[in-house]
Formats: structure tokens, C-alpha cells, sequence
């Protein structure tokens, strides 16, 4: 299994998601943790990420999970199409419905957790990639259902590593201090990371790089 957690974009470490994908890598982006915004305000949030992505050398290639919702035929063919999967930030709960109601989240499980293809994220994107979303809620909104979405809470997270991540750390992020409360109260174990910050898994090694 290869990760790429951050809290905001690449963090500081740009280059060490290079040597995880390689140079001049093309990406699959799911994006759909924006889906809460307008459309106009959606599509300059992901042309903004997108330039990020150009200005290291990989080219992003958008995946809207919304065009699976009510078949997923071929989506698994195009996770794998690209280099690796990106998930950008946003609303973590809306990303989660996405990841389910579109098979999306099984297939990652299956394809990530066999090492097929690198999973790389920021903020929302990495929150899911845990057991649970608990204490989420104090910094996203767990009620928006955008249009396409179905009225369902979804908590658990994909499990792909074993502990809570709480970004945007010792930023001005108002959630971070209500949702540490609520993992230490029910003894949730979890790792912070400000915008700086990343976790890198390499199989069994992993490394949180400031």
C-alpha cells in the first residue's frame, strides 16, 4: 500500500510525492468533495487545485464520481487509468457519500490495499482513509446533501490506516480543537497535521514528514 495524507495540497513536500508517483505523473483527481459549492464556485476551486498540480509536472484529469451513482461500470478501469488517485479537500461528508454511492469506495479498498494503484489526498480526502469520520462534523457540515446525493449519513471511514487524522493543525481550522476533544474522550487514536505536513506509507513503513 502507498499513501500520500496531507492537509493542504502537497504540504512541504511536493518532492516526496513525486518519488512516490514519478516525474511528469498524470493523475486521477475525484473532486466531488466540492460538490456542496455552486457550480461556478466549484469549477474555480478545482481549476485552482489543478494549477498546483501542473506547477510540480503532473497532469490532473478529473474524476466526478456523480457519472457512477447509478451504474459504476468501468470505474474501475478508470482509477487505474492514470498514474495514481488524488482526492481533494472540501466537505469530508459529502466526499464520503460519493465514495459510496458511487462502488467507489470498495474498489479503492480493493485496488489501494493490494498495491495496484497510490491513493493521494489532501484534508477531506484524507480524513476518509480512516475508521471513522467522528468528530468531523465540527469543522464540515454533515447535513449537506447536494443535488444527485441521497438524504444518508455515512461515519465510517475506509480503514486504510488505523487511526483518525486531524488536519489543518494549529491553523485557524475552528474544528480541530472540538474533534481532538471528541477522539481523546473516547480514546480514538489519532495524528495531527498542520498544513505543512504529510504522512508517506510505504507498505509497512510509514513517516510523517514536517
Amino acid at each position: 500500500m502507498r499513501l500520500f495524507l496531507s492537509s493542504y495540497r502537497f504540504g512541504n513536500h511536493a518532492d516526496a510525492l513525486i518519488d512516490l508517483v514519478g516525474e511528469d505523473a498524470e493523475a486521477t483527481v475525484i473532486t466531488n468533495a466540492k460538490d456542496y459549492k455552486t457550480p461556478a464556485e466549484r469549477l474555480e476551486s478545482v481549476q485552482e487545485f489543478f494549477k498546483s498540480f501542473k506547477d510540480i509536472g503532473i497532469t490532473p484529469h478529473e474524476l466526478d464520481l456523480r457519472d457512477y451513482f447509478e451504474d459504476n461500470t468501468g470505474l474501475q478501469e478508470k482509477l487505474k487509468e492514470h498514474d495514481f488517485v488524488w482526492a481533494t479537500g472540501g466537505n469530508t461528508f459529502v466526499l464520503r457519500r460519493a465514495l459510496k454511492f458511487s462502488g467507489c469506495d470498495k474498489l479503492l479498498a480493493k485496488l489501494v490495499l493490494k498495491d495496484e494503484i497510490v491513493y493521494g489526498a489532501e484534508s477531506a480526502g484524507s480524513i476518509v482513509v480512516t475508521p471513522t469520520l467522528k468528530g468531523v462534523e465540527f469543522g464540515d457540515d454533515p447535513y449537506v446533501v447536494p443535488a444527485g446525493y441521497k438524504d444518508e449519513e455515512v461515519l465510517d471511514g475506509l480503514h486504510f490506516v488505523p487511526y483518525s487524522i486531524v488536519p489543518h493543525y494549529e491553523s485557524d481550522w475552528e474544528g480541530q480543537d472540538r474533534m481532538i476533544e471528541v477522539l481523546e474522550e473516547e480514546d480514538i487514536p489519532f495524528k495531527t497535521l498542520n498544513d505543512l505536513q504529510v504522512i508517506v506509507v510505504k507498505g509497512n513503513d510509514e513517516e510523517i514528514l514536517s
